[in-house]
């Protein structure tokens, strides 16, 4: 009989439903809701089911993209968030090249 040494993070049960974190849930949680709001508001103004359908794909879409597709290990709502911060690292902007300070 092989022994193999397993880690306790083997044996770890994974808390993620369907893969997604529950920040990632909220989202597509949210997706759910507004787009059936979005289906009940359309439909009380007589709109084709084929314009219905693709409003609320891309609200949606947009919604979920926002929790689920991730840059930099963060999601789009709080990259774009971190994005619109002002830079504070302090250093100097010059190139390389610059002889201005001699």
């Amino acid at each position: 009989m092989i022994k193999v040494p397993l880690t306790k993070n083997f044996f770890k049960q994974s808390t993620e439903i369907f893969g997604l974190s529950p920040v990632q849930l909220v989202f597509v949680g949210v997706a759910v809701v507004v787009g059936a709001g979005t289906v009940f508001g359309l439909m009380q103004y007589n709109m084709s089911l084929d314009v219905i359908g693709w409003v609320v794909f891309l609200e949606m879409s947009i919604i979920i993209g926002l929790g689920v597709i991730r840059i930099r290990g963060m999601n789009l709502f709080s990259y774009f968030i971190k994005s619109m911060k002002k830079d504070k690292r302090y250093f100097n902007r010059n190139g390389v090249f610059d002889d201005d300070e001699e």
